[in-house]
């Protein structure tokens, strides 16, 4: 079952991967995207990269009850079992 798209706040779950067990992580598909011509220190660049962890799903269910957003009646409240 995969949950997508629902109000979720993308940084805590992020950060609560850093404060979790990760069995596995992967990178793909990195760019690099300047936005000038010039290269300096105040010119910018975007860089974009897909990461993926994989933890437990007790851990997934933890993180994802921490960042769903306390005022949204829409956000499913999910339960561990067990």
């Amino acid at each position: 079952m995969a949950i997508s798209n629902l109000p979720y706040d993308d940084r805590a779950i992020v950060d609560a991967l850093k404060t979790v067990p990760v069995q596995s992580e992967t990178i793909s598909k990195v760019s690099v995207n300047f936005l000038d011509n010039e290269i300096s220190e105040q010119s910018t660049a975007t860089v974009t990269a897909t990461l993926s962890w994989v933890v437990s799903s007790a851990e997934a269910v933890r993180i994802l009850e921490r960042a769903a957003p306390a005022a949204s009646e829409s956000a499913p409240r999910l339960a561990a079992q067990g």
